[in-house]
């Protein structure tokens, strides 16, 4: 291919010394296979070679960089097409320029980029972050759970009220439950949360939450065991941990889509990365259900104890907590809160599990 300019091409456009900002009209024609600028005060030969030009795209301005930061910048795109013919670069110009425009691929490529983005949240993200939530070193887990509940116990949670006698009863009625998992050592917590209601959490590292409002809709304490192996089975499976770091590619994904990073720094600034990772997916609730379920029968206790408490909670659900309409109104904010930190959504699917393995 000829590096030569075609003859008799003139081009109308600006022409910007990079010397300073101003700009001066300017015409780049090709006379005899060289190229010549032409300005009111200056007058430049050039070869096709010095020019850098920039790739087409629609029909907004082009830009010819020459030597000694000059910028020659033009709306007359087919004039630099055919200029471009002359660079080696200028197959590779117009075929892109031909991808742009064709209808046809641009449309595949929409559908292409919508069905990967989907793939990549749907299967991808949780797939990555279930794989690196198990590479991760338990301390990060230890670390990740102290400033989560050094955060719930600033905001939505408040010191217990249940007796001090009550508190040990349990403690001890927990205890045989208790040996690690997970690489975790655990331990049970009591908090009163009326924002939250009756409730129990289960944090990446171990530490399981109990709200007083829980310990009092039981009618038993192994009903209270039965909800404290389904947390405990959350800590086995590392969900705590699963879910922090899919939010956190979760973030990173938009903010790479976007561009945005503002958002994503706004968000880690507090903590709900950390309190999303404490609702789970049904995926997890089934693992965390089945080893609840086989802790039970393993150490001889019904499961109806399980789908006993868990009615009630969905009783409770139904009933807005057993608040009054007032009660009920003037803590509708914090519904929501209540949906992000419960960590055993109630379904008549779970408790009927539940049901059918007492019954055989």
């Amino acid at each position: 291919m000829s590096n030569s300019p075609p003859s008799d091409l003139a081009i109308e456009g600006q022409f910007y010394s990079g010397d300073n900002s101003h700009r001066q009209d300017a015409l780049l024609r090709s006379v005899g296979g060289e190229l010549i600028l032409v300005t009111a005060s200056l007058k430049q030969h050039l070869s096709l070679q010095d020019l850098n030009i920039s790739p087409r795209v629609g029909n907004t301005p082009r830009y010819l960089y020459l030597p000694d930061d000059g910028v020659f910048e033009t709306t007359d795109n087919d004039r630099v097409d055919q200029l471009g013919r002359g660079k080696s670069s200028g197959r590779m110009a117009r075929l892109l320029h031909r991808l742009e425009n064709h209808l046809g691929l641009i449309l595949t490529a929409v559908v292409a980029t919508i069905a990967v983005t989907a793939f990549a949240f749907v299967y991808g993200v949780p797939w990555t972050a279930k794989a690196v939530a198990h590479a991760l070193p338990d301390r990060i887990a230890e670390q990740v759970g102290e400033s989560t509940l050094t955060s719930l116990d600033g905001t939505w949670l408040e010191p217990s009220e249940l007796s001090e006698a009550r508190q040990q009863a349990l403690q001890r009625h927990f205890e045989p439950f208790l040996a690690p998992v997970g690489g975790q050592e655990l331990k049970v917590l009591f908090r009163s949360a009326p924002a939250i209601g009756a409730n129990a959490l289960a944090l990446p590292d171990g530490t399981l939450i109990f709200t007083d409002e829980l310990v009092e809709l039981a009618e038993t304490n192994d009903e209270l065991v039965a909800i404290l192996a389904h947390e405990i089975g959350h800590v086995e499976h590392r969900h705590g941990m699963q879910g922090m770091v899919q939010s956190s590619l979760t973030f990173w994904l938009i903010v790479m889509m976007t561009g945005d990073l503002s958002a994503f720094s706004d968000t880690t600034v507090m903590v709900p990365a950390v309190l999303m990772s404490l609702s789970y997916s049904r995926t997890m609730e089934r693992q965390a259900d089945q080893y609840a379920l086989e802790t039970l029968q393993r150490h001889d206790l019904d499961p109806r104890h399980f789908a006993n408490i868990m009615s009630r909670l969905a009783a409770l659900e139904d009933t807005g907590q057993g608040e009054g309409d007032e009660e009920r109104e003037a803590n509708s904010r914090w519904s929501r809160l209540g949906d992000l930190l419960s960590s055993h959504p109630v379904t008549e699917e779970r408790i009927q599990r539940f049901r059918d393995a007492a019954s055989r």
